[in-house]
C-alpha cells in the first residue's frame, strides 16, 4: 500500500523527482509568535495525549503552538486554521504557495525544511518547535531519537507511505487536541469525492492505469490497487487494468510493453517536461488507444507528487485538475 512517491526505497531512489523535497534553510520564522489556531473545539482540554506509533509513544502535554511539519500535515492543519513554522519545501512549488492551501494558510514566513537530502537538524532546533510532526518522513529512522530530543515527535505507524489520508489526519488532528474538528474535515472531503463519482457514474467499473516516466526508458507502473495513490480511483467505482496486473512486474514494464498502459483512463506523471516530449514522440505511446481517444492525463512532477500522496485538501485540487479527462472517460463506452 505504498505511495509511487517520496519513499526512500528502491522504487523511489528512480522516481525521487516526485518527492516533495525541500531546499534548505529559506523562510525562516524567528518570532515569538505562534501560529494562532482556527476556530472549532477547544484544543487545551485535550491535553496531554500520547500517541503510539513505530519508535514508541509521544506524550503531548499541552496545545503546541510552535509545530514543525516534516511530511505533508500542513494540509491538515490548514483544515483547522493552523500554520506551522516550518514544512517540506517542494522543489517544484519552492515559493510553498500549493493551490490547495490558498485562503487556508499562508507559508510564505514558515521556513522550508529539506526533508530528503540530509535534515538540518540546528535549523529545526532554531524553530523552537513544541511538537514535530513526521507521520509520512520516510527518513525518520536515521532522525527520529535526535528530534525527539528537541520537541514531542509523532511519526508513522507500521511504515511510512502505509497509512491512508483518513488515517493520518486523524492522527495528526489527535496530536493538535483537535480530532472532532479533523474528523469533519475528513467527512467534508470523502463527501467531495461522493459527490464527483454521483456526477459522473459512467466511472463505475471503468479501468485505470497509473505510471511514471522517470528517466528515459524508465517507466515505473502501480500494479496493486491497495497503492495509497490509487485508492482516490476505486473509491470513484473504477478498477485496475488487467493489462497492468498481467504484464507489470514488481512496478516495472518495459518499453517494448508500454501498451499494456492502456485502460479507460491513462494516467501517467513525468520528471520533467523533456522526458514528457521525449515520450509523445514515442509511436508506441501515441498509439495507446486511450491516447489517441483523449482518455489521458498528462501530469507535470508537481502534480504528479499530489497524486502519489494524497491529502485531505489535495483530493480535491487533483479532481479538479482530472476532471475534464474524467469527463471523457465516463462518457465513453466501456471497452
Amino acid at each position: 500500500m505504498r505511495t509511487l512517491g517520496r519513499a526512500r526505497t528502491a522504487l523511489v531512489a528512480a522516481v525521487a523527482v516526485v518527492v516533495l523535497t525541500a531546499a534548505g534553510a529559506c523562510g525562516g520564522d524567528d518570532s515569538d509568535e505562534p501560529a494562532t489556531p482556527g476556530g472549532g473545539q477547544s484544543a487545551a482540554a485535550s491535553f496531554p495525549v500520547t500517541i503510539e506509533h513505530k519508535f514508541g509513544s509521544t506524550t503531548i502535554e499541552k496545545e503546541p503552538t510552535r509545530i514543525v511539519a516534516l511530511s505533508y500535515e500542513e494540509d491538515t492543519l490548514a483544515t483547522l486554521g493552523i500554520t506551522p513554522v516550518a514544512y517540506g519545501k517542494n522543489e517544484f512549488k519552492p515559493d510553498g504557495a500549493f493551490p490547495w492551501l490558498e485562503g487556508k494558510i499562508d507559508l510564505s514566513g514558515a521556513a522550508a525544511l529539506d526533508t530528503f537530502s540530509e535534515l538540518n537538524l540546528e535549523q529545526v532546533a532554531g524553530l523552537r518547535p513544541d511538537l514535530i510532526l513526521a507521520t509520512n518522513f520516510y527518513g525518520l529512522e536515521d532522525y527520529y531519537d535526535k528530534l525527539s530530543e528537541i520537541a514531542p515527535t509523532v511519526a508513522y505507524g507500521e511504515e511510512a507511505g502505509i497509512a491512508t489520508w483518513q488515517e493520518v489526519s486523524t492522527v495528526i488532528g489527535k496530536a493538535v487536541g483537535r480530532e472532532d474538528d479533523v474528523a469533519a474535515a475528513i467527512a467534508d472531503t470523502e463527501k467531495k469525492i461522493a459527490d464527483f463519482g454521483a456526477a459522473l457514474p459512467g466511472l463505475k467499473d471503468k479501468t485505470y492505469s497509473y505510471s511514471y516516466y522517470y528517466e528515459p526508458d524508465g517507466l515505473a507502473v502501480i500494479d496493486d490497487p491497495e497503492t495509497i495513490s490509487v485508492q482516490l480511483y476505486s473509491q470513484l467505482g473504477m478498477r485496475l487494468s488487467p493489462q497492468v496486473t498481467e504484464n507489470v512486474v514488481d512496478r516495472s514494464l518495459s518499453m517494448e510493453n508500454i501498451g499494456a498502459l492502456d485502460a479507460d483512463f491513462l494516467l501517467i506523471g513525468f520528471a520533467s517536461a523533456e522526458l514528457r516530449t521525449e515520450l509523445g514522440a514515442n509511436p508506441l505511446f501515441a498509439q495507446i488507444p486511450a491516447v489517441v481517444a483523449g482518455r489521458v492525463y498528462q501530469a507535470d512532477a508537481f502534480t504528479a507528487g499530489a497524486v502519489n500522496n494524497p491529502t485531505i485538501l489535495n483530493i480535491p485540487w487533483q479532481l479538479a485538475e482530472l476532471r475534464p479527462t474524467l469527463e471523457k472517460v465516463a462518457a465513453a463506452q466501456a471497452g
